[in-house]
């Protein structure tokens, strides 16, 4: 009898460890190449990029899965999406105390990035960046919801110099169009989206960066559990030193 207790204590733990690996999530995120982007033919589009393909490779080698496929919508829709427990999963996220008191971080990164201030390439010489004092008298766009810094965030509210749009593409052409001095945008993010636009060399980053930081996956607080998202990070920075990870780095970035 006691034999045939334990057997059935056993097998409730395995079935209970079973359903909780067995979860799919539900993962959201925007439009932010190379990190994610749109991929494929029209009717059979899926999310692709370098974050993407990390986050599916460690999910997979922890036998989590995906509730249906990964969708995207504005950035500020998807934090309220996890925020709210109508998705489980958001990246990519720089860190933000703020929403770290309403998501669950993961502990490792997926990388590291830098922030940097883009100009036309006309005004080289004309516009520098040493310190926010430089930007004085300046008009900057940036991403409704991005993170970037509190002291570029402070800056520009006491300056009042700064304008707000859906993403990065629009401060791209409103770049180009003279209606802003500058934008702020993710380096390696920067340099795709004008490539892909053909401005390559119409528009350039200034050499010093605002802010070199770390680009995050996180969870919600309200469907998922703390030891899912410890199981996740613990897996993430396994995963980090493989060669696959490698070849994924490069094939975004290069060597």
């Amino acid at each position: 009898m006691k034999r045939m207790f334990v057997f059935l204590f056993l097998l409730f733990c395995i079935s209970g460890l079973t359903a909780a690996t067995a979860k799919n999530l539900k993962i959201v995120t925007d439009e932010w190449p190379p990190y994610e982007f749109k991929a494929g033919t029209p009717g059979n589009e899926y999310v692709s990029g370098f974050a993407t393909e990390v986050i599916t490779a460690v999910l997979t080698n922890m036998n989590v899965g995906i509730d249906g496929r990964i969708t995207q919508h504005p950035w500020a829709r998807s934090e309220r999406m996890v925020i709210d427990g109508a998705a489980d999963l958001l990246y990519t996220a720089t860190y933000s105390a703020k929403r770290a008191e309403v998501t669950h971080y993961a502990t490792e990164s997926l990388m590291d990035s830098s922030w940097s201030f883009f100009i036309r390439k006309e005004d080289e010489g004309k516009i520098r960046f040493n310190d926010l004092k430089d930007l004085k008298g300046k008009k900057i766009g940036v991403v409704r919801g991005y993170t970037y810094t509190p002291e570029l965030w402070d800056f520009m509210r006491a300056e009042k110099n700064f304008e707000e749009v859906t993403n990065d593409d629009f401060n791209i052409q409103k770049l180009m169009a003279g209606r802003i001095d500058c934008t702020v945008m993710d380096y390696g993010n920067g340099l795709y989206l004008l490539q892909q636009m053909g401005l390559s060399g119409k528009i350039v980053p200034l050499p010093k960066p605002l802010e070199v930081t770390s680009l995050y996956a996180v969870f919600s607080k309200n469907t998922v559990e703390k030891d899912l998202v410890d199981r996740f990070s613990a897996e993430l920075k396994k995963f980090k030193a493989t060669p696959q990870y490698k070849e994924i780095f490069s094939k975004y970035f290069g060597n």
